[in-house]
């Protein structure tokens, strides 16, 4: 039966929640692999996309607490706390421009002080100085939290940080929708409903958004089926998501750190699975600092199509035990690419390219 489903998924066919599900359980893996490799290969030959972008987090405090999370501390007087103003990250901004960067990522951690006026002023002084750079900032989460310290709706936060120079938001604070697992997991985080009505509303007013999906903790396969299912149909109904990024959960540092997270196969079925499933999703995004640099290679024979970029100073995952580097050269970058057997291309946020593969 599965050798049907993957033939209909590999020629761009829809396929069932349940019969994702039985790919994730029973498929041969390399039978999946390959049926994920002809989709990514029928839609962009060999070629594999990246783009050269920088960290920014403005604060590592946060109210939320999340279990999983290893970057965020509860409190100022943590010894590890740090705040950065307007200035600041301005000022930080323009060291990176000079790697030549494209993008700036921006998320943090939440809290008063980091509200509304504060992210308009950041955007606007960032754009002021470096028209240039596209900003990827501020999960769904990160909208609803600064929404409600500034009594203001979910259109109107994103109308005002828009005018202030906002370009695109990532996927990051998805998780798993599962409310079981989020009461394990993220018990004070907003539900899925509240992120999927904020990325409705962004792709609403045109803006282009991510998606992510944290697995490999205490999810089931039904549940990271849910979760895709739940982003496909919004999808379908908006058209506004540009990448799926699955990103696997790293234990270290974390109150699950007993966890022994997922491991090669795990990672190479959910990334198959996804681009199998997620047929009106343009682009399925490997987050190379948490996959690991090999198993990005080898993934890149499973469905990714596209890489999270340079990312100088990532500092989320690198809270972690993690062990990949703080970023990679472009250089480099190109390598891995071509290490997985496939031919770089750099991009910008909005996927145009700007230098072709060679």
């Amino acid at each position: 039966m599965t050798d049907r489903i993957l033939a209909r998924a590999a020629d761009g066919g829809r396929i069932t929640p349940e019969e994702a599900i039985l790919l994730y359980e029973t498929a041969p893996l390399d039978e999946l692999g390959a049926a994920a490799d002809e989709v990514v290969r029928r839609r962009f030959g060999d070629e594999i996309t990246y783009n050269v972008n920088a960290h920014l987090n403005p604060t590592n405090i946060c109210v939320v607490g999340c279990g999983f999370c290893a970057f965020a501390v509860w409190t100022e007087k943590d010894e590890r706390a740090y705040a950065y103003s307007v200035d600041q990250l301005v000022e930080r901004a323009g060291q990176l421009v000079s790697h030549g960067i494209t993008e700036l990522h921006i998320v943090g951690g939440m809290t008063k002080e980091y509200d509304l006026p504060y992210y308009e002023e950041l955007f606007s002084e960032l754009k002021s100085a470096y028209p240039h750079v596209a900003l990827t900032a501020l999960t769904a989460v990160e909208i609803d939290f600064i929404s409600r310290i500034s009594k203001v709706s979910h259109r109107e936060a994103l109308e005002r940080t828009r005018a202030a120079g906002h370009d695109t938001m990532p996927g990051g604070g998805a998780e798993v929708f599962s409310s079981r697992v989020r009461e394990i997991i993220a018990d004070r985080k907003v539900p899925a409903e509240t992120w999927l009505e904020v990325h409705r509303e962004a792709h609403g007013q045109g803006m282009r958004t991510n998606a992510t999906l944290l697995f490999g903790h205490f999810e089931t396969p039904a549940e990271q089926v849910d979760h895709m299912n739940r982003l496909r149909e919004l999808q379908d109904e908006t058209g506004g998501f540009q990448a799926f990024i699955p990103l696997p959960f790293l234990p270290g540092n974390t109150d699950f750190a007993y966890l022994p997270g997922p491991n090669r196969e795990e990672k190479l079925r959910t990334i198959a699975t996804a681009r199998l499933f997620l047929d009106n999703f343009a682009h399925i995004k490997g987050h190379w600092v948490m996959l690991g640099e090999q198993i990005t290679s080898d993934a890149l024979r499973f469905g990714l199509d596209d890489l999270s970029g340079t990312l100088i100073e990532e500092r989320i995952a690198h809270a972690t035990t993690v062990e990949t580097p703080l970023g990679l050269s472009q250089d480099r970058m190109a390598d891995l690419i071509r290490s997985g057997g496939k031919v770089p291309a750099q991009r910008d946020t909005l996927y145009n390219e700007i230098s072709a593969a060679v």
